[in-house]
């Protein structure tokens, strides 16, 4: 590839790549406004990222939770005692590696979840008020599409 051609096909890539980190920004910012204003007031955006992860499996282990949240497995460790201190998970040792800790949400974890529920709702219809549902999905098609192509490299 040509300097000429490079220039050309990243002044393309940039606007797309921008738009995904200013709509990544702009989740983050719309979750931890709503998240400060809720019952879960007393969490962080990071935990209630992990505690999202942690909603839809029931259970995993700290590197798989680290890979959800995309940090790494030490960093992710005071972000699961806070939450271990807020009696909303637990940390046990895996019993089929003793080299990994399994992460489980308690019953208060459980409960938390239905908070999120009214904000998700609040967030998807924000979305429709810009775009119609059909656009949306559009976009959800090609964006996992593209993760997909992206994360075999």
């Amino acid at each position: 590839m040509t300097e000429d051609e490079f220039s050309h096909d990243s002044a393309h890539a940039r606007p797309f790549i921008d738009a995904v980190i200013g709509m990544r920004l702009a989740i983050k910012q719309f979750y931890h406004q709503r998240i400060r204003k809720s019952e879960m007031s007393d969490l962080t955006y990071e935990m209630f990222q992990v505690m999202v992860v942690l909603w839809n499996k029931r259970e995993a282990n700290q590197q798989d939770l680290a890979n959800a949240v995309q940090k790494n497995k030490a960093s992710l460790t005071p972000l699961i005692d806070n939450l271990c201190k807020r009696d909303l998970v637990t940390r046990s040792t895996d019993a089929n590696d003793r080299r990994n800790n399994v992460i489980r949400l308690t019953e208060k974890g459980k409960l938390y979840e239905r908070y999120i529920h009214p904000i998700q709702k609040e967030f998807y219809e924000l979305l429709l008020s810009e775009i119609d549902e059909e656009d949306l999905n559009a976009v959800t098609r090609i964006l996992n599409k593209l993760v997909g192509r992206v994360s075999t490299e």
